[in-house]
């Protein structure tokens, strides 16, 4: 994937090895370590075409604007580290474009510090097996992390997602949206799971599970939990796991529409709330685009 426009810094990260673009302002690399100080935006690709285990540390200070992308080429292990400091204010997109015959693993711990906040958006579209682990952990006192997920799994792919958000301080929030489309033979399985520890009062955690099924062969499973040791919180989750509504189905059929062009149809609308976590235009073609394809429009 090439450097979008009006994105000012570029990384490729390639099996371990750091290329940074000779124009990058605000970017630092120590130790294999990367520093962003008020960099305004920045790409990072990971490309791996090495199997392996890799790692990642990234520090982020003030208002970031991180476009992610996975190019796994082969199967490989990749954690990322994150750590987002006092008074920052990211927006986030992470989005795997693999290629993979077999299983990709991604593991991502996000540290959110004293008044900050985090959106993300992580897309799933890849034409490969994954087990992805994500981790926010709401360090600081007002810390805040908003986190959605769009996934589709199709033909014989095993898609294992798990989202963790983690109330370390009081008046914290921590808001997911997980949602997932499932078809052919292949296998979804989504956990949230929102926690908050003891003594973190006034923090809210809430989250939605939401799989649409397309055909009877395939498997989804979308498992809420919540971990609440604190009586004066907020907290709710939900959790839906079924084919799309006949009532919508008519609906567009009715105007003319085949099923299957239908079915597709309301595919493409249910990841749609994506969209709201991407500022960038070419991105946001892109990922309209991409999402047509991968759900037959």
């Amino acid at each position: 994937m090439k450097q979008l426009k009006e994105i000012k810094n570029y990384l490729v990260f390639h099996n371990g090895t750091i290329e940074c673009h000779p124009e990058n302002v605000g970017i630092a690399i120590n130790d294999g370590k990367i520093d962003v100080k008020d960099a305004a935006s920045l790409q990072i690709i990971y490309l791996i075409d090495q199997e392996g285990k890799y790692c990642f540390d990234l520090k982020i200070k003030g208002q970031l604007e991180l476009i992610e992308t996975y190019d796994f080429k082969v199967p490989a292990s990749l954690v990322k580290n994150i750590e987002v400091l006092q008074n920052s204010n990211i927006l986030r997109y992470n989005d795997n474009q693999s290629s993979v015959n077999g299983t990709v693993e991604v593991t991502e711990n996000v540290s959110v510090e004293r008044d900050s906040n985090v959106r993300c958006a992580y897309v799933e579209l890849s034409d490969s097996s994954i087990e992805m682990n994500v981790n926010h952990a709401l360090n600081g006192f007002n810390a805040n992390s908003t986190v959605r997920l769009a996934s589709l799994a199709k033909g014989q792919e095993k898609k294992h997602m798990t989202f963790s958000l983690t109330h370390f301080a009081p008046h914290t929030t921590g808001i997911m949206d997980n949602y997932g489309v499932v078809k052919d033979a292949s296998n979804l399985v989504i956990d949230g799971i929102g926690t908050i520890k003891q003594g973190n009062h006034q923090s809210s955690s809430h989250q939605t599970n939401k799989i649409i099924v397309f055909d009877e062969k395939c498997n989804a499973k979308a498992n809420p939990y919540l971990y609440i040791d604190e009586y004066d919180v907020k907290a709710s989750h939900g959790a839906s796991v079924g084919k799309i509504d006949e009532d919508h189905l008519y609906y567009l059929q009715s105007r003319g529409l085949s099923k299957k062009d239908a079915m597709h149809l309301v595919t493409y609308g249910y990841f749609i709330p994506v969209m709201e976590f991407i500022d960038n235009a070419d991105l946001r073609e892109m990922f309209n685009e991409t999402l047509k394809e991968k759900v037959g429009i």
